[in-house]
C-alpha cells in the first residue's frame, strides 16, 4: 500500500511541473511569420531581328579567298534586285538580347534549315552565323561545332548580328531563277544546363 501511495505521489508531482503555476500545459509550438523581400526570376529574351542599323542585303565581287578586299555594296530593293554569278550575297539584321540572372548560360543558333527556296539546295555554299556586338562569333552553321560562344549575363542589353550568306560562284549552272525565302529566319537562345554550384 505504501508503494501504491508513493507512486501516485510521484505522478501527480509530474503533472504539477508540467502544468507549472498557471495552472495550464507548457508551450511547446510555436510560429513566425517569415519576412523577406519578393523573389524574381532572370530574364533570357531576344528583341526583333531589325536592319535599321545598317543592316540588310548587300553585294560582294566574289575572289575566291578568304580575306575579300572587295567592298560590300548596299543593295536598296533586294525584291527587285537579280542575283549573278561571281558575288557573295550578305544580309544582316540585329537584335537586342536581354539575359540577366547569375550563371545564366546559352547557346545561340540560325537556323539555315528555316529558309526555304530553290536556293537553299544549290550550289551556293549557304550559311549562317552570329556575332556579338565585339564581333565574337556564337555561331557559324559552317563550323564543326556550329555554336562557338555563348550568351551570359554580361551581355545584357547588347546586340547580336545575325548574318546570312551565299555565293553564286562565277560558273554555277544551277541557281540561274531561283529564289530565297527568308521570312522564316529567326535567331533562336537556348538555356543551357549547368552542373549545381559547389
Amino acid at each position: 500500500m505504501k508503494k501504491t501511495t508513493k507512486a501516485a505521489m510521484a505522478v501527480a508531482a509530474a503533472g504539477a511541473l508540467l502544468l507549472g503555476g498557471s495552472g495550464t500545459l507548457a508551450k511547446w509550438t510555436d510560429s513566425a511569420t517569415l519576412t523577406s523581400a519578393p523573389v524574381q526570376s532572370g530574364t533570357l529574351d531576344l528583341g526583333p531581328c531589325v536592319t535599321t542599323n545598317g543592316g540588310g542585303w548587300f553585294s560582294q565581287i566574289y575572289t575566291g579567298s578568304g580575306n575579300n578586299p572587295n567592298p560590300l555594296v548596299p543593295i536598296p530593293d533586294i525584291t527587285t534586285y537579280r542575283l549573278k554569278p561571281g558575288f557573295n550575297y550578305t544580309y544582316f539584321c540585329d537584335a537586342t538580347v536581354l539575359a540577366s540572372g547569375p550563371r545564366l548560360k546559352a547557346n545561340v543558333t540560325v537556323d539555315k534549315a528555316k529558309l526555304s527556296g530553290g536556293l537553299t539546295t544549290a550550289n551556293v555554299a549557304l550559311r549562317t552565323s552570329v556575332v556579338d556586338q565585339n564581333a565574337n562569333v556564337l555561331y557559324d552553321s559552317s563550323a564543326s561545332t556550329p555554336n562557338v560562344g555563348v550568351v551570359t549575363s554580361a551581355s545584357n542589353n547588347t546586340r547580336l548580328t545575325a548574318r546570312v550568306l551565299f555565293t553564286i560562284f562565277p560558273g554555277d549552272t544551277t541557281s540561274s531563277g531561283l529564289t530565297l525565302n527568308t521570312t522564316a529566319l529567326t535567331i533562336d537562345v537556348k538555356q543551357l544546363g549547368l552542373a549545381p554550384a559547389p
